[in-house]
């Protein structure tokens, strides 16, 4: 593992598994990103925007399981939580578009991916856990 690559730990879980997974495979999908980067040649761009593609459409369910999630226990944060997920989906498209132009760095879409994901878990995700708790124990 380089410096740029996540490694899960506990710390990240929000304590109901399906969305810990979830989040896992975004992590290893990050992790593809940053592998990708190495390459540097026109096959590492084409696989740098098939993984980008790939882990924002998996992104994109998530957030919409996830929000169901959330939903199912009455979490009172939800219209702000699905804002950061539309926010981070907006970005997202712009990124790519950038890069498919030409003009986005592949190695800075991994970190932005990286960045955002982790802090998104961290914060914005463990506010919810002690509601998605209670799908845990059904």
């Amino acid at each position: 593992m380089d410096e740029d690559s996540v490694v899960w730990d506990d710390s990240f879980s929000v304590g109901f598994s399906p969305i810990d997974n979830q989040h896992k495979e975004l992590v290893l999908m990050t992790n593809e990103l940053f592998q990708n980067c190495k390459e540097g040649d026109a096959i590492a761009d084409m696989a740098i925007g098939r993984t980008f593609k790939k882990a924002m459409e998996y992104a994109k369910n998530h957030f919409s399981e996830e929000e169901g999630y959330l939903s199912q226990v009455f979490y009172p944060d939800l219209a702000a939580h699905k804002k950061l997920h539309f926010n981070f989906m907006f970005e997202l498209v712009g990124i790519l578009s950038d890069f498919e132009a030409g003009n986005a760095v592949p190695i800075e879409m991994a970190r932005f991916l990286k960045t955002w994901l982790l802090n998104h878990i961290a914060v914005s995700d463990k506010k919810y856990a002690p509601y998605v708790a209670k799908l845990a124990n059904r």
